[in-house]
């Protein structure tokens, strides 16, 4: 059973899965939000070793940004993983997003339990929402022109994809998905978009007002470039290393984005919600294990 939780660094979105889980009955407090004063009562603002302490330990998203320290925006002082990875023990039951390999060497090492947040799918189709949001945001802001009755492209069609093409032909743009996959076909066929085969992008003339990516290997290269217009806007959603070579992008004459973590952006409000529903259902589930 567990009946105390820490969450330990983040920002906004680790905030936010804090209160909700205290709302739900848990004992929470937190650690590494010295410098943000609005946390609200009656969440508990502890030092680190105090934090280690708790059945729970919920770390940010992601863990890391160098492998050296925690992601810790709001912490006054540097959280060394290191430090904080000595400070458990194996009773303990430890969530993050993002756990590198290095990180989890460390994690077994000290004989915890680790689960990766971020690799749950139910975590990924809810954070698909902010993200085809969070894009169409950034190509309203960027295009000189509506999206109703502009000329679209969404490159891959999984979580994302789906939910992007829904939201622009809401918007009454004319939408056109690249996929690889005969499913795929099938599936764009039945929601009314056009479609193009991905291995085709470089070969044909891409006539789009807008690009959106959403795979994560390079498919906008020299080549592929050199058949959009110089008012095309391109904006990458994959993560790294992302789909498009940004330097050739320059050369062409192409504005190109690469919006990374658009959900923690966006919406971290709701990105917190979502991370807190996906924690909820890892320790129900350990504790019905």
């Amino acid at each position: 059973m567990f009946r105390t939780i820490s969450v330990i660094g983040g920002d906004l979105r680790q905030l936010t899965l804090a209160k909700g889980l205290e709302q739900d009955g848990n004992r929470v407090s937190i650690c590494g939000f010295d410098k943000n004063s609005d946390t609200g009562n009656p969440l508990e603002l502890c030092e680190l070793s105090e934090a280690l302490k708790s059945d729970v330990v919920v770390l940010p998203l992601p863990v890391s940004h160098d492998q050296i320290l925690l992601n810790a925006p709001f912490s006054s002082e540097k959280i060394r993983l290191c430090e904080l990875i000595k400070g458990l023990t194996s009773k303990q039951l430890v969530l993050g997003g993002k756990f590198t390999p290095a990180i989890l060497n460390l994690l077994s090492e000290q004989g915890v339990t680790v689960v990766d947040y971020f690799e749950r799918e139910e975590l990924n189709v809810a954070n698909a929402i902010p993200t085809a949001e969070g894009a169409i945001e950034i190509a309203l802001a960027e295009l000189p022109i509506t999206l109703h009755k502009s000329r679209c492209l969404v490159v891959g069609f999984g979580r994302i994809g789906k939910v992007l093409a829904d939201r622009l032909k809401a918007f009454g743009a004319e939408v056109t998905v690249s996929a690889r996959k005969c499913a795929d076909f099938a599936w764009i066929e039945a929601y009314g978009y056009r479609s193009v085969h991905s291995t085709q992008l470089g070969e044909i003339k891409l006539d789009y007002d807008v690009i959106f990516n959403t795979v994560p290997y390079l498919l906008f290269d020299d080549m592929c470039l050199k058949k959009l217009s110089s008012d095309c806007l391109l904006i990458d959603l994959a993560s790294k290393p992302g789909g498009i070579d940004f330097e050739a992008a320059q050369r062409a004459g192409v504005k190109a984005i690469w919006a990374l973590s658009l959900p923690g952006k966006s919406a971290p409000i709701t990105s917190g919600e979502i991370i807190k529903t996906t924690v909820t259902n890892i320790m129900r589930e350990m504790e019905e294990s």
